[in-house]
Parts: C-alpha cells; sequence; structure tokens
C-alpha cells in the first residue's frame, strides 16, 4: 500500500493506493483549532492497516528549502524557508506532516519546484521559488496519463492556485504562475501594505488572487463561484499553457505529447463550462487529458510508489535514500 498526501489550499488530501491500482481518497479539512485532539496516523488506521504502507509521501506548503525528494526525517522546517501564508506554524497541513515526521511509517518528502531543483532550465530558476509541493505530484499523475512513450507535456492546475509545469524528456524542466483563484504574485499595492503596517505576509499571499481582488473571502472558494470569476480562472489556465508552450516551442523543437489539467475547476461544466472550452482553447496546441479527482494525492501515492520501487530520479529530480527507507 502506498501512501500520497496533497497539501492543498482548502484541506489535506490522503490517497491510498494498493498494489493493484485501487484508490481511496479522505480529506481533512484545515482547522488549526483542533490540532491537538486527532493523530494522523489513527486517522489512517481507520482507512488501512498501517504496518501494510510501505512507503508514504508528502509535500507541504513551498517545499523551498530542498531540491531533492528525500526522507522525512531529513527535512528541517517541514521542508520550507519560512512561513509566509501558504503553510501555518501550526494547523492541519503541519500537523500531519509531524505526525508522519514523528511516526514508523517510511515516508518521502517531495520539494516544490524552486531554484534548488537541478533538472529546471536555467530560466525557470530566476526566482527562488515557482509553485508549491503539490505542482510536483500533480506532475507525477500527468506523466501516467498519455499512452506509449509520452515525455513531452504541459500539466496545467486549476483549482485555487493556476499553474502550470513543462517536462521535456521525461525531466520537469519548467513552471508557470502568474495569477489564480486565491494565490497569486504580490504586486506593489501589496508590498506597501505590508509597509505601511496595513497587512502581513500572510495577508498578501491570501489577498494577490481572483477571489480577494474581485471582493469576496476565503470561504467562497468552497462554493458555487460567479462567472466572471470561472472566466478568469480559465484565462489565467490559458495564460498559464501558452507561455510554457511559447517556451517548450522555442527551446526543445519537438511537438507536445498532450497536455494534461488537473483541479476541481478545470473540471467544471456549470455555470461556466471552464472544461469543454479549456478542451477546445488548448486542444489546438496538443491533445488535452482531464484528471480524475484528488489526482494531485494520487500523483504523491505514485512517488511513494517510484521510491519503494527504488528509482534513482522521479522527473528528473533525485532522490536521497536512508535506512529507514527500504527498498524490496
Amino acid at each position: 500500500m502506498y501512501i500520497g498526501i496533497d497539501h492543498s489550499t482548502t484541506g489535506v488530501k490522503t490517497s491510498l493506493v494498493s498494489e493493484t491500482g485501487d484508490r481511496e481518497t479522505f480529506v481533512i479539512e484545515r482547522s488549526p483549532e483542533n490540532e491537538n485532539e486527532w493523530s494522523y496516523v489513527d486517522l489512517l488506521s481507520e482507512h488501512v492497516d498501517v504496518d501494510a504502507i510501505q512507503m508514504a509521501a508528502i509535500g507541504y506548503s513551498y517545499g523551498d528549502n530542498f531540491g531533492e525528494i528525500r526522507p522525512i526525517e531529513t527535512v528541517e522546517n517541514r521542508g520550507v524557508v519560512d512561513n509566509l501564508g501558504a503553510g501555518h506554524p501550526s494547523g492541519t497541513g503541519s500537523k500531519v506532516f509531524d505526525d508522519l515526521q514523528q511516526s514508523d511509517i517510511p515516508t518521502v518528502a517531495f520539494p516544490g519546484v524552486n531554484h534548488h531543483i537541478d533538472c529546471l532550465h536555467p530560466y525557470f530558476s530566476h526566482y527562488n521559488t515557482i509553485t508549491g509541493a503539490d505542482k510536483v505530484a500533480m506532475t507525477r499523475y500527468a506523466a501516467d496519463q498519455f499512452t506509449g512513450d509520452a515525455n513531452h507535456f504541459i500539466a496545467a492546475n486549476a483549482s485555487s492556485s493556476a499553474m502550470a509545469t513543462l517536462v521535456y524528456d521525461g525531466r520537469l524542466v519548467g513552471a508557470f504562475h502568474w495569477i489564480g483563484l486565491v494565490h497569486g504574485w504580490a504586486g506593489l499595492g501589496s508590498v506597501r501594505r505590508v509597509l505601511h503596517d496595513e497587512a502581513d505576509f500572510s495577508d498578501i499571499f491570501m489577498d494577490s488572487g481572483i477571489l480577494r481582488r474581485s471582493g469576496y473571502t476565503f470561504e467562497d472558494v468552497k462554493e458555487t463561484l460567479d462567472p466572471e470569476l470561472l472566466e478568469m480562472v480559465y484565462f489565467a489556465t490559458l495564460h498559464n499553457v501558452y507561455s510554457l508552450f511559447a517556451f517548450a516551442n522555442h527551446v526543445h523543437d519537438e511537438s507536445l505529447d498532450g497536455i494534461a489539467l488537473s483541479g476541481r475547476l478545470s473540471r467544471l461544466e456549470s455555470p461556466v463550462d471552464v472544461q469543454g472550452k479549456l478542451r477546445e482553447s488548448l486542444g489546438e496546441l496538443a491533445p488535452v487529458q482531464h484528471c480524475s479527482e484528488f489526482s494531485t494525492a494520487a500523483g504523491a501515492a505514485m512517488i511513494a510508489r517510484d521510491v519503494h520501487v527504488g528509482k534513482q530520479d522521479i522527473l528528473g529530480v533525485p532522490v536521497k535514500n536512508s535506512p529507514r527507507v527500504q527498498h524490496p
């Protein structure tokens, strides 16, 4: 049994994948108030025999202080340089990470897309941090969505965040992110709010997306969104994919094998047919695949399986082992 954990904006999603590929997923809502009232290992035991877990894999927040897949016990500060809003000093995601780190379950942590990852094209190493760790798991799941020897593709997410990654020759070479539903890069106005003590970094990280800029609250992310917001998410996804497509065309003189779309908004058909619009627009570039629900957590479970069977790298990201991580 392999376990994959997706530390997402709205909750912690755990995918349990058996050797035969059967999959079960459960979600823990983000609730920092009751973190001392439960144990993640106990929650796991309600779904699976913990002793039967061969490997677990987790990505936490930015994942920006390391650049390889490594045993969780060797990761410092939960794998982040510091918390600026994507993670919390306490809360559900932190609790899950810490419980796994203190448990006997063989577990690896995987990084976000950041300048420590050597397989990135140098252009994408300009910023210290590009995407959170969940986008590496998203990309791993996408790699299995195309038939044959497909190894040149774009994986794009449309959910609380809107980001895309580029894989060439089976290796993660780039990623792009500008604005999404909840998250976005901070503009000068946001920086000025911090300088004037009107907000802190946590505030502006959560306030720089389409949602807050349009006058909505974070809780609105869980409801049926206004059609105008969904149109913006659609354009954000196009922006990410077309930005990487242009780069791929100029740097790698080879057509894309496909585009994989994940995230709940990418599958939405009402009140705006985001799924259909994306399929039509992006289908002009390459064949489009829509990933299933909880695909990022499932991608994390695939990373766990890859590590367990002894792969030395995943998407070009190297794997570091320890005596705690045993292979058959």
